[in-house]
């Protein structure tokens, strides 16, 4: 079975009109049952109270509510305001204004939490990620993280669940093109598909108008798109209605929401490891150097954490935070030999809350960091003398494409300052914390 999430970019704080268009959609879904995602701007949270539109918070209260930013576009975007030397800094800087942004949400909808943040176009920087991991948000959705069919990822300790495709695919379409969207989307793990409520009204993008690579105009001077004919935007309602009402009639799906998806995947419980586990961890490591789901679901960087643990004394090791890299990691060039005594001495430069060490000193010598797992697990199986080889430092990306591929400069709606100087290759050196969630059955 499909797990299907209707999810709504909840974005446009320029135009009281389109808000007619959340009105709409909210109370069609209810209609039919469905609990909708709403992910809501903080800015058009605010603009709701200012324009009055209490019928749209009204409606919203059935709906599930989550964060679509705090500005969208509005210049910095989070890519562009992340893209700093200083990893700790950015996060921080994403807590601040994200949580400015839930506050905002929260004040104006009366909802207690947030289950999912979506930030808009390719916003995709780490640095957002661990943030709002670090904000208590479970979900990161419209994600570069998520595997070609939808399984979703953990990656820098958020849960990750791609956009499949946009209801505006069948704007102007019939029942036939939507049957042969949910066809298509069977055979997928789970699946996210999602419309902008404002573009059932307007033609053309709002933020382009007002937000493309600077802010072009004061806010509250916004300029206005052109709408569709009424018949045109009706049209759009009652497609995605349809949508609805044929996905909730196919055994095929189980509609949910964000919200019930992190509390199934939070139900998996403490993943511990031990020294008796150390043996089966190192062969299908030195199979093929990924992350493990079995016996329990663990991310290299989880390992790299648990052989320290192991190094020092512990009988065990509980999974929890991990970091990948902010540097490109380092890597032998050559056979080098080194002494599991010095491995286990060194097990003191990795840190729990910080990013991994892009090299490591061991007896004088230093080694990559995939140099130093291998090592260790050899160290913890009881071999006395190591070699360690040349060895690629991280594993394949493309288990998660979009990832290996990202590259943000020039693009969406970024100014023509943003270099991208860090987000790309950072967000591929966090390939270490990727793992899986237990499937539900």
């Amino acid at each position: 079975m499909t797990d299907i999430v209707f999810s709504f970019d909840t974005e446009d704080f320029t135009s009281s009109r389109t808000a007619d268009a959340i009105y709409r959609e909210a109370k069609n879904l209810e209609e039919e049952g469905v609990k909708g995602c709403f992910c809501l701007v903080g800015l058009l949270a605010d603009q709701l109270v200012k324009w009055g539109r209490t019928d749209v918070l009204d409606a919203l209260k059935y709906h599930e509510i989550d964060s679509h930013t705090y500005g969208h576009t509005l210049h910095p975007m989070i890519n562009e305001y992340t893209d700093i030397e200083d990893a700790y800094e950015a996060i921080d800087k994403v807590v601040d204004e994200e949580g400015l942004c839930v506050e905002k949400i929260k004040k104006a909808t009366g909802v207690d939490r947030i289950y999912a943040a979506v930030p808009p176009g390719n916003q995709k920087s780490y640095a957002a990620m661990y943030g709002y991991h670090k904000m208590g948000i479970p979900i990161y959705a419209d994600t570069f993280c998520d595997t070609v069919d939808g399984e979703g990822t953990y990656y820098c300790n958020i849960y990750h669940m791609a956009y499949y495709e946009a209801m505006e695919c069948f704007f102007n379409g019939d029942e036939k093109d939507i049957k042969r969207l949910i066809d298509k989307i069977a055979s997928r793990k789970r699946v996210v598909i999602y419309t902008h409520p404002h573009s059932a009204i307007s033609i053309g993008c709002w933020d382009i108008l007002n937000y493309d690579k600077e802010n072009l105009v004061p806010f509250g001077e916004f300029l206005q798109c052109p709408e569709h004919p009424a018949d045109v935007t009706e049209h759009f309602y009652n497609n995605i209605r349809t949508m609805v009402k044929l996905v909730k009639a196919d055994p095929r799906f189980r509609i949910t929401t964000y919200k019930e998806i992190s509390e199934e995947i939070a139900a998996e419980g403490e993943r511990i490891v031990k020294a008796a586990d150390i043996p089966e961890i190192a062969k299908k490591l030195n199979t093929s150097f990924e992350n493990i789901r079995t016996p329990v679901s663990l991310s290299i960087s989880d390992i790299m954490l648990a052989c320290r643990d192991l190094l020092q004394g512990k009988t065990e090791h509980k999974c929890g935070d991990v970091y990948g890299f902010l540097n490109a990691p380092y890597g032998v060039a050559e056979k080098i030999a080194i002494k599991a005594d010095d491995v286990k001495r060194s097990a003191d430069l990795i840190k729990d809350g910080e990013f991994l060490p892009s090299k490591i000193s061991v007896g004088g010598i230093d080694i990559g960091p995939a140099d130093w797992l291998f090592a260790a697990l050899e160290a913890l199986q009881g071999k006395d003398e190591i070699v360690i080889t040349p060895r690629e430092q991280l594993p394949s990306l493309d288990i998660v494409p979009e990832t290996r591929d990202a590259y943000f400069k020039g693009t969406w709606r970024h100014s023509d300052s943003f270099e991208d100087k860090y987000l790309s290759d950072r967000l591929r050196w966090q390939i270490w914390t990727l793992r899986f969630a237990p499937q539900r059955e």
